[in-house]
């Protein structure tokens, strides 16, 4: 039974944390206590990936809305490739392959009309 109540209050806590404009904000709305976040966050991994998620997407909005505003494109860069590695760090073996660029072109026709 505490598990099934547990269960609920981390998916309501995850529900209100998409909307919430902090985490205390969603703790409260949620009526999630502080300390079952910290345990949740420990020992839950499907509940971490799901956390992780919502405020690895809330910081990237937060640093692209920032970015915008600076109109400095440095910051954005530095942050996004710091805090979200795998997707926008991509090193040459991860980038899809390039091809070359013609080195001539050759035209099948070549009548002028």
């Amino acid at each position: 039974m505490q598990k099934d109540t547990d269960k609920t209050l981390k998916e309501n806590f995850l529900k209100t944390l998409q909307e919430a404009n902090t985490i205390t904000e969603a703790l409260e709305l949620s009526a999630f206590p502080k300390n079952m976040l910290c345990s949740a966050l420990a020992e839950d991994k499907s509940f971490l990936k799901a956390f992780d998620k919502i405020i690895n997407l809330k910081l990237e909005i937060a640093l692209i809305e920032a970015a915008l505003k600076s109109k400095t494109a440095g910051i954005l860069c530095f942050s996004l490739t710091n805090r979200l590695p795998k997707k926008y760090n991509k090193s040459p073996k991860e980038s899809p392959k390039r091809t070359e660029a013609p080195s001539k072109i050759i035209y099948e026709n070549d009548k002028q009309i």
